[in-house]
């Protein structure tokens, strides 16, 4: 049988093969230098808490609720660079082009391995495609760029193994498989996928490959099902206004497979958040769509004979690999849209070696080479200039909306953000336009009605406030952000017992939510319930030691208390904090007079020196006022040896 041509783009050898790589990736994510956080960065990296001390490390571990999602592998990564470089954006978006490119190189020694031709030209392909920009430049996504390079890893040594290597391939494969389904969850298809690729390769499944996949079968499961759980019950996928029926998941999982592989072929407007589709059961239409998908996977297997395995192969790898987005399953990200770029891009890898796989030796047999390599060139030279293109997209928050809405004007996701970012700015009047727009498209927008509340409550129309955050909370009575705000309107209004159910329940939602805790401790305070407020107040204080209002708390529910050491300690912290405060001086005073009073006369000067300065104060203008407060005590002996000689 003649072989037909290969398409002839490979390197000469494998070191020049990884060098061209890498040296493809630097020119086209160089931009990402002007990059930084965006969306969900900040419950991932710049105000995750646990990532900021030892102990953080073993809870990422150890408490599944610590995280956004339980994908610990992901935040030690974190954990590790917030010791390397702290919030700077530039080392978290390095590494996640690093991994990006080791993906890509992993993807073409396996490909190599399987013998697929073009596998250079394929992997190169990989890398530079703009679809992947939202999984490389966005540092929340480190999830997917991790995740896939585990599964590519494992993926080359297993075949190793399997086809005669040494047991020690065996061993990394499966921790290199834990190490994917720890970063996320999605690569619990990988054995299916595995199988898949020996039926490509070999045209059979063999006795040895299937039972070493059955332990990887049962942790994917394992994982799938935890994270599933996860995403209902910590992330909130399961809301009732946006779940699915049984048909509109048949009509999703039908139509989204021909939108990914429509972004592959012609990557133009890609958004961050595409609009969402409306699902219609009784559209006959919309049943086009699976008719269309069934057909295809049919005719791939009819014709198998006629056009090789790779077809259906490479079918059931991208089907698979999406199968978790497919709708099958509540995510929460559907509540926006029902596809993503960061969603596919595992299952990209299938269609592209797929594409180039099996068109690439066909197009050799018709172009010629110097053709044939200057349209190659072309194809990843556009690719290069649309991927700068989108990553302009993630230089900052507002940007990414703004860019957003240009492909999609009817992103409430967009126009939510920006009004919040507007809001937080002081910018009320641009904040109520985006958010009045949002709620045009959508009234169900529970965040708009609780912004609009917020800019009413900043501008003193408590009326308003009240009118527009009870409607939040009707759409959605849990909400953390809303139930805070409420209490704090409370609060303002000297109605504590009122502000103080509604901060439990922030608090009951959302365990880590600061704002949260700090209400909730203002409420107790008022409540005087001192204890419980310690509680709350410890907590905020543990994250944010200077917090002043958190100290000024904690120092009267301690001196209520009759704990008089520690309210001295805060009261010092805090007039460290406020030097000018006469409230902190005066309650420091109060605190340090009850301590001293019960003190031999001899030791009290040089205890309350000593403290004072091992503190950062001076004694100097604190002492007097401590012995006139003694002296009302009726602790004169005290009095007279603290007062200045």
């Amino acid at each position: 049988m003649v072989r037909a041509p290969m398409l002839d783009l490979r390197p000469p050898s494998p070191r020049t093969a990884v060098l061209l790589l890498l040296g493809l990736a630097v020119v086209a994510y160089w931009p990402v230098v002007s990059c930084g956080f965006v969306w969900d960065d900040d419950d991932y990296v710049t105000q995750n808490p646990v990532l900021l001390s030892w102990a953080g490390l073993w809870q990422l571990w150890t408490e599944p609720l610590s995280l956004p999602q339980y994908y610990p592998l992901v935040h030690t990564t974190f954990w590790l660079e917030y010791r390397l470089w702290g919030l700077h954006p530039l080392g978290y978006h390095a590494d996640n082009v690093l991994l990006h490119t080791l993906a890509a190189c992993l993807a073409w020694r396996l490909a190599r391995r399987l013998a697929l031709p073009g596998a250079w030209f394929a992997a190169a392909w990989f890398l530079v495609h703009p679809v992947h920009v939202e999984s490389v430049a966005w540092i929340t996504e480190r999830k997917n760029v991790l995740s896939l390079a585990c599964a590519l890893l494992a993926s080359e040594r297993w075949f190793a193994w399997h086809d005669g290597g040494a047991r020690r391939d065996q061993v990394i494969a499966s921790c290199a498989f834990l190490g994917a389904l720890l970063s996320k969850s999605v690569t619990a298809t990988l054995p299916g996928a595995l199988l898949v690729l020996l039926w490509w390769r070999d045209g059979r499944l063999s006795r040895r490959g299937v039972l070493a996949l059955v332990p990887w079968f049962a942790a994917g499961i394992i994982f799938a099902l935890v994270t599933a759980y996860l995403e209902v019950a910590h992330v909130g996928a399961a809301d009732p206004r946006w779940r699915l029926s049984g048909a509109d998941r048949w009509l999703l999982a039908g139509r989204v497979p021909w939108f990914y592989l429509g972004c592959l072929l012609w990557p133009f407007g890609l958004c961050f958040n595409y609009e969402r589709w409306q699902l219609d059961a009784a559209s006959l239409a919309q049943w086009l769509w699976p008719a269309a998908t069934l057909a295809a996977l049919a005719a791939a297997f009819v014709w198998r004979a006629r056009f090789g395995r790779g077809p259906p192969a490479v079918l059931l790898l991208f089907g698979g690999t999406l199968l978790p987005v497919l709708g099958f399953f509540d995510v929460f990200p559907f509540r926006y849209a029902f596809v993503a770029d960061h969603f596919q891009y595992h299952a990209s890898l299938a269609a592209l070696f797929g594409l180039v796989a099996w068109l690439g030796p066909r197009a050799a047999a018709l172009l010629p080479k110097p053709l044939l390599g200057t349209a190659a060139l072309l194809l990843l030279g556009g690719n290069v200039v649309l991927t700068w293109h989108t990553l302009g997209a993630y230089r900052d928050l507002d940007t990414l909306w703004q860019r957003t809405l240009l492909v999609n004007p009817r992103s409430t996701l967009a126009l939510t953000n920006l009004g919040g970012h507007a809001n937080l700015r002081g910018d009320g009047p641009t904040a109520k336009v985006l958010f009045e727009r949002a709620l045009a498209i959508d009234p169900t927008l529970h965040e708009a009605w609780g912004n609009l509340g917020v800019i009413a409550h900043n501008t003193g129309d408590r009326a308003t406030a009240r009118a527009h955050y009870e409607r939040a909370l009707a759409l959605k009575p849990g909400d953390a952000a809303t139930n805070n705000n409420f209490a704090v309107l409370y609060l303002e209004q000297g109605q504590p017992r009122e502000a103080l159910a509604h901060a439990e329940r922030a608090v009951a939602a959302l365990p880590d939510y600061f704002e949260g805790r700090v209400t909730l401790g203002w409420a107790l305070h008022d409540c005087g319930e001192w204890e419980r407020a310690l509680v709350e107040l410890d907590w905020v204080l543990q994250r944010t030691p200077q917090n002043v209002l958190a100290l000024q708390r904690a120092v009267r529910c301690l001196m209520r208390l009759g704990r008089h050491r520690f309210a001295a300690s805060n009261a010092m912290v805090w007039l460290r904090t406020q030097p000018a405060s006469a409230a902190a001086k005066a309650e420091l005073v109060a605190a340090m007079a009850q301590v001293l009073r019960t003190l031999p006369p001899a030791s009290v000067r040089a205890t309350a020196e000593n403290a004072l300065r091992k503190s950062g104060l001076d004694p100097a203008p604190i002492l007097p006022p401590v012995a006139a407060a003694l002296r009302q005590l009726g602790a004169t002996a005290q009095a007279d040896a603290v007062a200045p000689k």
